[in-house]
């Protein structure tokens, strides 16, 4: 994601950034390895949102661009360097049974759901994850807990198809604020871009908190390619 396509991740008026991180910027054509890392880009799937749901991705070059230009944008050796790493070269697979609550994401390893995160730290409101041994995957960047949390979303999107127990502690009500949206998946919209309106779709919708209190956020594919996570204001219908 460009440096100026974050810049309209950030809300004005002393409201909280939304997120400037690769890890909420993936959108659903990507399955993410990290807060800090570019993410494979989705090229085929299957049984969305079932008990054999699967996802598979392998890097395109445009992921690796966006990625050079957030976190190296003066090193001009950034995309051959990173396109000639094994990584970029592999498929990368990812699988879940979303009505069980179980996902493989692409490390291979299986995790089972337990709850969501509460809106002390970043991830509020997403999916938490439990590994074989019974430990909490953390939302830290190290832990890699919020990639996992992304790749379900790929992978399941939309409300839970199960319960929201689990042997964890129980997530604070916080954790789960309501707010009606105002558009909907797959609704043709503008959105700010710079200066510019531009047309795109909405991709996904999430509930989010800012300093106001919670609100709701929207994950849009713009026709000229970018896309970000952007608070209601920043939309528009399209017109004509």
């Amino acid at each position: 994601m460009s440096r100026r396509l974050m810049k309209l991740c950030l809300s004005t008026a002393g409201a909280t950034v939304i997120s400037t991180s690769a890890m909420l910027a993936v959108a659903q054509d990507s399955l993410s390895r990290g807060s800090k890392d570019w993410a494979p880009t989705v090229v085929s799937r299957s049984g969305i949102g079932t008990a054999n749901a699967v996802a598979e991705g392998r890097v395109a070059r445009r992921e690796i661009e966006g990625w050079c230009a957030n976190w190296s944008p003066d090193d001009k050796g950034c995309v051959t360097r990173e396109l000639s790493n094994p990584d970029a070269r592999k498929s990368y697979r990812a699988s879940a049974d979303c009505l069980a609550g179980r996902i493989t994401p692409i490390d291979g390893n299986t995790y089972a759901f337990a709850g969501v995160w509460d809106n002390s730290d970043i991830g509020g409101g997403r999916t938490r994850w439990r590994d074989a041994s019974g430990k909490i995957v953390g939302r830290d960047n190290a832990s890699g807990g919020l990639g996992i949390s992304q790749q379900w979303e790929v992978l399941c999107p939309g409300p839970l198809k199960f319960g929201r127990a689990s042997s964890g502690p129980p997530a604070s009500k916080a954790a789960q604020p309501v707010v009606a949206a105002r558009f909907a998946v797959g609704e043709a919209v503008e959105a700010r871009y710079g200066r510019d309106w531009v047309r795109g779709r909405v991709a996904s919708i999430r509930q989010s908190r800012n300093a106001q209190g919670p609100e709701v956020v929207y994950e849009v594919l713009l026709e000229n390619g970018r896309r970000g996570m952007l608070p209601a204001r920043m939309i528009r219908k399209a017109g004509g």
